[in-house]
Formats: C-alpha cells, sequence, structure tokens
C-alpha cells in the first residue's frame, strides 16, 4: 500500500513538473513576444516597465488619451531634387538620429518612419500624465538639434533644411493594426489627423512647432506660446484655435548635445561587382600552303531558295448603289460659354533661357532667431 501511494506521489509530482514547464515556455514566449513587438518603438527601459506590468491587454486595441507629435522636413521634394539616392539617405538617417532620440529620451513611442518625416506618440504603451509636457519638449529639442546641424552641414559644404511640427492631444485607439501577412502597433483616431494638418499649417504660419490647444492648455505656465485664431485647416470645415510654441518659460538647463559624426546611422549600400575581364581572343590559326593543282575542287553552292507563288486572287464584284453616297460630316460637340481662363488654374512657366528656374516658388524661409535669456536660440513667431 504504501508503495503504490508513492508511485501515485511520483506520478502527481512528474504531471505537475509538466504543467509547470509549459507554462513557464509559454510566459518566455509570450515576454519574447512583447519585447520583440515594443523595442521597435520605444526605449529598452519603457520595455522593462511593460514587462514588470504583466499587463495582457497591452497589446490590444484600447482607447487610451495621447499626444502626437508630426514632424516633416520642409519641402523635402525639392531639397532632395538636386541629391543623389546616397546624399538623400545621408540626410534621413542623420535626421531620424536627431527626432528619434528625442522622442524617446521624453518616454514618446516612435509610431513610424515617413519618407520625410516621423510620427511620434506619447501615452502610449503606457500612460503618462505628462505627456504634453514630453510632447512639447521633444519638439523643441528637436528643433535646436536641426539647427544647430545646419553649422556641420555647412563645414562639410551641404545643404541645411527647415522642419516643421505638428502636435495634438485626445482619446486614440491604440493597438495591432494591419492584416494577418503584416501588422504592426499604432494609434488611430482622429487626433492623429489633426497633428498632421497642424504640421502642414507650419508653412502657412511660418513657424517651427504648431500645437492644438487642447496640447496647450495643460502647460500654458511652463511654455512660451503665441495663439492663433481661425486656423484653416486642410479637410477640416471648421476654423481650429492653436498655438505657436516659441520656447520654454523657465529652462531646466538640460544637456542637448549633438551626436558625434560617427553615431548617426550608416545604411550598407551593396554595389554590384564589376564584370571580369573578357579572356583574350585566341590567335588566329595559321593559313595553310597553297594547295596543288590536284586539289578536289571546292564544293559548289546550295540551291537558292524559291518563294512558293502567290495564291490567285479572285476580284469581288462591284456593287452599284441607286444613289450616290453623301460625304460624312463630323459630328460637332456642345459648345459651352464658361472660359475657364483663371488666374488660379494658369501655371507659371520657366522663362526662356531659364531652365533651372523651379515651376512653383518655395515656400518662404522661416525668420531669423532670437536669444530668450534662458536657453538656446528659438525661431521667431510671425
Amino acid at each position: 500500500m504504501v508503495a503504490l501511494i508513492g508511485v501515485v506521489a511520483l506520478i502527481a509530482l512528474l504531471i505537475g513538473l509538466l504543467f509547470y514547464l509549459r507554462r513557464y515556455r509559454a510566459e518566455r514566449r509570450e515576454v519574447e513576444r512583447v519585447r520583440a513587438l515594443f523595442s521597435r518603438y520605444v526605449t529598452p527601459a519603457v520595455v522593462d516597465e511593460i514587462l514588470r506590468r504583466k499587463d495582457p491587454s497591452i497589446a490590444k486595441g484600447r482607447s487610451m488619451h495621447a499626444t502626437i507629435l508630426v514632424c516633416r522636413i520642409a519641402n523635402f521634394a525639392g531639397f532632395s531634387e538636386a541629391l543623389t539616392p546616397e546624399e538623400t539617405l545621408r540626410y534621413l538617417n542623420e535626421f531620424f538620429a536627431l527626432t528619434g532620440t528625442s522622442i524617446q529620451k521624453s518616454r514618446g513611442m516612435i509610431d513610424k518612419f515617413l519618407s520625410d518625416g516621423i510620427v511620434g506618440v506619447f501615452g502610449v504603451p503606457i500612460e503618462d500624465p505628462f505627456q504634453e509636457e514630453h510632447a512639447l519638449k521633444a519638439a523643441l529639442d528637436i528643433v535646436r538639434l536641426v539647427d544647430a546641424m545646419d553649422k556641420r552641414w555647412a563645414a562639410q559644404g551641404r545643404r541645411s533644411f527647415h522642419i516643421g511640427i505638428g502636435i495634438s492631444s485626445g482619446q486614440v485607439i491604440a493597438g495591432d493594426a494591419g492584416f494577418n501577412d503584416r501588422r504592426e502597433f499604432t494609434v488611430v483616431g482622429p487626433e492623429t489627423l489633426y497633428a498632421w494638418r497642424l504640421q502642414e499649417a507650419t508653412i502657412d504660419l511660418n513657424a517651427s512647432i504648431v500645437a492644438s490647444a487642447r496640447t496647450c492648455d495643460v502647460v500654458r505656465d511652463m511654455f512660451s506660446l503665441v495663439p492663433v485664431k481661425g486656423v484653416p485647416l486642410p479637410g477640416l470645415r471648421r476654423l481650429s484655435d492653436a498655438f505657436i510654441v516659441r520656447g520654454l518659460k523657465k529652462y531646466d538647463r538640460d544637456d542637448l548635445r549633438l551626436p558625434r559624426d560617427g553615431a548617426f546611422a550608416q545604411t550598407t549600400i551593396e554595389r554590384p561587382a564589376a564584370a571580369p575581364p573578357p579572356p583574350p581572343a585566341p590567335a588566329p590559326p595559321p593559313e595553310p600552303a597553297p594547295a596543288a593543282a590536284t586539289a578536289a575542287p571546292p564544293p559548289p553552292p546550295p540551291p537558292a531558295r524559291t518563294s512558293p507563288p502567290p495564291p490567285e486572287i479572285t476580284p469581288m464584284p462591284l456593287i452599284e448603289l441607286a444613289e450616290p453616297p453623301q460625304p460624312l460630316r463630323p459630328r460637332r460637340r456642345p459648345q459651352h460659354s464658361v472660359s475657364l481662363d483663371l488666374p488660379e488654374l494658369r501655371i507659371p512657366r520657366p522663362l526662356d533661357g531659364d531652365a533651372d528656374r523651379p515651376m512653383m516658388p518655395d515656400p518662404p524661409q522661416p525668420p531669423g532667431f532670437y536669444e530668450d535669456g534662458e536657453g538656446p536660440p528659438i525661431q521667431l513667431p510671425p
């Protein structure tokens, strides 16, 4: 009886160990999945905090309050028109390094890289009660770093560019989006589109940073803001109120330094291997000695090909018409009396002999810089 009890206990122990091992492996797979998912967007410290919480709904779609930052290079199409693909890629790698580190430094998540910009989200996937402050500080850091890079680019004989940043806060849905073969963690909602429209408004407002009123209402005592009333935004029927962000009212003396030259990512570009040189042509064979008179005569040439005779074509009998055919008259399209010669529809053409002149003028350059006495120079509002 004792032996039977021992056997049963041993079997129960083995079943418990097997169950524990399967559970441990499932937890490890979930940890690796979460780490692989969020390590693309946030810093390792934020990933560790996500894993410590052990929230099973962290990757599922849920409604959250977030702040979206959209940063793009102004007129990047015209800027990169005179660059080679390698030079354009170098600019983008440097731009992503400046913007990405600034976003992650302020506890933001890199949502996506654009062909001419970057999108960051604050307050996702972990709630952040100070997300508006962190988003505006990240935007100011980006402006200062890009402004400081002008000197380095000038020393390298390269052109500089200007950026525009739009920021908006509100309710979004954060979670996986896509389809079965490709999914990624992102945020969706009207506030994301609103941030894009504010970024486009930076060109008309001649400003570097434009934030929504909902973002700036909670940080008015910390930042120097210029209100803008009735801003027309593309795709929106109503006029919007926003703020031009000039800087911090009290600079926190945070060290902001440019990365080293070697800190920027260098994309490896594979070049096609050079084709091997062709082998030298073989020497022609020596000419044979003249043949004797008794040599055999050359073979006769092959008979020429003859094409078969064309088939005989029987002419069709002519059909006599009772009346002569009337000439066809072209159909006229209805004429409208509306003239389309409007000034808004006229496209400017380059002058003769000035083929290098662009079709459309470049956007206005931002004004000069000023020193607020408490921090690096920030762009003046219009």
